[in-house]
Parts: structure tokens; C-alpha cells; sequence
């Protein structure tokens, strides 16, 4: 973690169960340093959590100044995938056999109904053909060579339907512990046949160098702490979850693929990575890349939008705040219509001026408070598409009413009405308090 500062970093020494105990600890934490769990009882590898708990530490992995600077590095990286170079040697000179099976793994058990001890940080690297696909799917650890992984309808989904169309097992490397950048190319949403390892090649300056996997020869980056290799069987379901969600709610139970694991590799000295469920650094490292998206896909038809944030209160998922200059009267709800079409799981957007603090939910309310009127700049759209982590959605279609707030101030207006008041000195005053 060579972007980290060591007063960065909390040190657990004493030995915590990863039953429920780690989890509490990175729960107190959850938004402040990255935590180090020394020993974790019943096994002799640590692990660390909270690894981009905060926005300042997911910029200084990507080299970035401000969020704008990150949003630009990871579409660079997007339009303009690099293949990473190999390694060279064989995968046997960077990993060594673990023998203890995936009940060896020191995986957490985070909080009261969930199913069992999950693996929280897997990056499922999957080959077919010539398609190769990295995303991020969690793992519910049934015994010593057993999983079931949870896949949505997306990219995982179609090579695993493909391969079970020809009544063939999956091949996967699981990649547990790696640098952020490469889990957020791994969350991100390119076109299907573009690989992630490339985009987060492109987004690390060329830095990721690969080796291939023993059995199936699965490109992996040879930085990783842990790789599991097997195959996502085609013909064997078992039920998955309950787990808790990003929403911090228990998400559904569903019959769900198991993932049979053949061979367990770790780096020398190898770190276990686990990610808090609803913790912020789960809310960062799924909804960055969906920013990111909705920053990009605004910025087309809005010249002057200037910040976006999938707030912390809205699970860093289904709520938006939009901040931008208005050119003409309709901005605003072009801003919230876009929005609802980039991110289709989105629930709530609220749009403001460009002197409103999108990080801060106070000075949002503000701005909803004194410039908002809901007869003008209230959008309700029934029946939408919606998020299956929302419980308030229908269950069966998943349908959802989505609202859209413009609570900028109105372009014919007199601009001093709708100002703060500021006592002189006062910015001074506060820097100086600080």
C-alpha cells in the first residue's frame, strides 16, 4: 500500500475473532484509517480493512488532485485500455500453495443474520474463449473448496450462461487483496470484451504486471496477496444469503452458482483483505465508478456541471446530488432526467448551484429549503426501473417512483437574494479554528 502514509494506518495487536469482532472494529472505524488485524483467532494469516475508507485516500491511489482529476483518470482508462505486461517466470515464482482451503482464510462474518463468513473484497477474474472478464462478486464460504458467489445480471452472468449452454464448467481466478485501482476498474462498467486488468493498466501508468494461473491460465496481477483458482459450476445451486448490502439492510436469499475451488496461491507474507458491507469504503468502491459514469455522460450535454456525489446517506448508491452552472432554465431537469438514465438505479436526485457544498447534507437542505418549489422543480417519475438493494421496491418487478429536485435559484432573479450572509473575517476565523 505504497499510496498510504503510516499515520494512516490503525494497528489491531491483540488477537480478534473475525466473527463479528473484526467487523465491530472496522464498523468504529468505518471513514477513518485503514485497519490492520495482527491476529485473528484460529488463523496465522492477518488482514487489513478499511482500506479506502475515506474520498482522500481513494484520490491519492489514483494520483489525483480532486475528484473531477479521478473521474478523468478512470475514463482514460476506460477509452483507452493498456494490456499489462507479463511478469515473466512462472506463476509458481510469485505464489506459493496454501493448504488450508478456503476454511483457512481468515473471511469475516460481519453482522448477526448473515449467512456465514463471507469474502467481501474477490475480484472473479472469468475466461471463455477469447472473452476475459474481472468484476467484483462476493463469496459465501460453504467449506474447505466450496462458495457461493452472488451474480447479477451483467457481464459474469453472460459468460456463465454461455458456458453452461455448452454444458461446461466456468473458469475463474479469484483474486482476494490488490491495489484500489485495480478493484475499481474492476467495478467500473466498460463494454462487454473489454478486460479490466487493461483499464486498470491504463489507469496505473502501465503498472500492472501479470502471470498466468496454473490449470486454466488466468492472467492475474502478480501483486495480489491471494488468487483462487477453480470454475463456477454450470449444473450446482445452492441458496446464498441473507447478507447485508450496501443499503445496510439484509439483502434477499436466491439460488446462487457455486464457485468449486481447486487451488489456494498466496504472496509471500500474504494479507487478507476484507471490505465492511454499507462500511464507506463499500460505498466508495461501488458507487466511484457509477460517479464517475454520471460525471462523464453530464458533462456531454452540461458544460458547466461541477461536481456529482452519490451521497453517503443515500448508500452511496441510490441518491445523487448534482452541482452546476446553470446556462439556461432547463439545466436543471435535463441534469435530473440524464442522471436517471445513467444510473437506472438511481431513487432521488437533487440538483443546486455551484456555491452549494455537495459533501455537506445541511447545505443541500439549505439550498432545498430557499430555492426550491415543488409546483416548478419537482420531477416524479412512477413505475421506473429501480435497484434490487432498495427494499421499498416492488419485489417481484422491481419497479420504483423516482423524484428529481432542481433547487437552484431561478436565472431571472436577483442572485443577493438567495446568498448567505457572511460575517467579514469569517472564512479567516474558521481556517484559523481549524
Amino acid at each position: 500500500m505504497d499510496f498510504v502514509l503510516s499515520n494512516e494506518v490503525k494497528i489491531i495487536e491483540q488477537e480478534v475473532s473475525p466473527i463479528f469482532e473484526a467487523a465491530l472494529i472496522l464498523k468504529k472505524n468505518d471513514g477513518g484509517p485503514i485497519v490492520l488485524f495482527k491476529r485473528l483467532k484460529g488463523h496465522d494469516m492477518p488482514a487489513v480493512g478499511n482500506v479506502v475508507g475515506s474520498r482522500a485516500r481513494l484520490l491519492k491511489c489514483l494520483g489525483a488532485r480532486t475528484m473531477s482529476d479521478a473521474y478523468n483518470i478512470l475514463a482514460e482508462g476506460l477509452e483507452r485500455p493498456l494490456r499489462p505486461k507479463e511478469a515473466g517466470g512462472q506463476f509458481g515464482n510469485f505464489y506459493a500453495a496454501f493448504k488450508g482451503g478456503l476454511s483457512g482464510l481468515p473471511a469475516f462474518k460481519y453482522y448477526e443474520r448473515d449467512a456465514g463468513r463471507y469474502i467481501t473484497s474477490s475480484i472473479v477474474i472469468a475466461k471463455l474463449d477469447e472473452s476475459c472478464n474481472a468484476s467484483v462478486h462476493r463469496l459465501l464460504v460453504l467449506d474447505d473448496n466450496r462458495a457461493a458467489i452472488r451474480i447479477v445480471p451483467r457481464h459474469l452472468n453472460a459468460m456463465h450462461a454461455e458456458a453452461k449452454k455448452k454444458g461446461l464448467d466456468l473458469p475463474v481466478a479469484v483474486v482476494i487483496g490488490c491495489h484500489p485501482s485495480i478493484t475499481l476498474a474492476a467495478a467500473s462498467s466498460p463494454p462487454f470484451g473489454v478486460n479490466e486488468l487493461w483499464v486498470a493498466n491504463r489507469i496505473m501508468g502501465d503498472g500492472v504486471k501479470v502471470v498466468a494461473t496454473p490449470k486454466h491460465g488466468i492472467d492475474v496481477p502478480v501483486s495480489s496477496e491471494i488468487v483462487l483458482e477453480g470454475v463456477i459450476k454450470a449444473d450446482e445451486y445452492v441458496a446464498e444469503g441473507p447478507f447485508t448490502d450496501i443499503t445496510g439492510t439484509y439483502d434477499a436469499v436466491r439460488m446462487q452458482p457455486v464457485l468449486r475451488v481447486d487451488g489456494i496461491y498466496i504472496n509471500e507474507e500474504a494479507v487478507y483483505q476484507a471490505v465492511l458491507p454499507a462500511g464507506l469504503e463499500h460505498k466508495l468502491l461501488m458507487g466511484f465508478p457509477k460517479e464517475a459514469e454520471l460525471w462523464m455522460g453530464l458533462r456531454k450535454v452540461i458544460p458547466r456541471v461541477r461536481k456529482v456525489r452519490l451521497s453517503e446517506g443515500g448508500c452511496g448508491w441510490l441518491h445523487a446530488v448534482i452541482s452546476l452552472e446553470k446556462a439556461t432554465e432547463g439545466d436543471a431537469k435535463t441534469a435530473i432526467m440524464m442522471a436517471f438514465g445513467c444510473h437506472p438505479s438511481l431513487k432521488s436526485v437533487v440538483v443546486v448551484d455551484e456555491d452549494i457544498n455537495v459533501d455537506d447534507p445541511k447545505d443541500v437542505e439549505w439550498a432545498i429549503a430557499t430555492r426550491f418549489q415543488a409546483d416548478r422543480g419537482l420531477v416524479v417519475v412512477n413505475r421506473a426501473r429501480g435497484s434490487s438493494l432498495d427494499p421499498s421496491v416492488d419485489p417481484e418487478t422491481l419497479l420504483t417512483c423516482k423524484v428529481g429536485v432542481d433547487a437552484t435559484r431561478p436565472l431571472g432573479a436577483s442572485k443577493e437574494r438567495f446568498e448567505k450572509a457572511v460575517i467579514p473575517g469569517e472564512d479567516y476565523y474558521e481556517a484559523w479554528q481549524g
